[in-house]
């Protein structure tokens, strides 16, 4: 499976272009630690070299978010969905990375409808392939938080 669902998401999403500037307002890097660490770990690196250790360095995906355009979000997600394979420990990460932010899940928000208008229809069937194949192999083990994600994006995603 593991081979599968890494096939799937390098198949769907390119390599190149190579994101130029990381940064949500286009312009200068906030300070920080989360903004350092991530132009450490993902600038001008393929998202096919970003590891789940450099994403674990960079903090959860929902502060992530707060500093990169959703261009640029879009773009190194791959890369998380094939690092939570081989650690399950982290698939909250993943799952979450792929929800509006909020407790309501709004979809009609202009940052959310920024990133999901950037997915080719190629790339959400992936994803959905992506989540049901996940699903499915979770099901007996999911806890009720994994289970919970997976319900939303049922809402958000559809049927996975």
């Amino acid at each position: 499976m593991i081979t599968d669902l890494s096939t799937l998401m390098r198949t769907a999403f390119p390599t190149e272009p190579l994101p130029g500037t990381l940064w949500i307002d286009r312009d200068a890097q906030a300070a920080g630690d989360v903004p350092h660490e991530l132009t450490e770990r993902l600038a001008q690196r393929p998202w096919t070299d970003v590891t789940l250790g450099d994403w674990l360095m960079t903090g959860h995906p929902s502060s992530v978010q707060c500093f990169l355009h959703p261009d640029v979000f879009r773009y190194y997600l791959p890369s998380l969905l094939v690092g939570v394979i081989d650690d399950t420990g982290y698939l909250d990460w993943a799952l979450e990375a792929l929800l509006p932010a909020g407790r309501r899940r709004r979809t009609d928000r202009p940052d959310w409808v920024q990133f999901w208008d950037g997915f080719s229809d190629t790339q959400r069937n992936a994803i959905r392939s992506y989540l049901k194949k996940v699903r499915a192999v979770r099901s007996e083990a999911a806890d009720p938080v994994e289970r919970h994600l997976f319900d939303e994006l049922e809402v958000v995603w559809g049927q996975v």
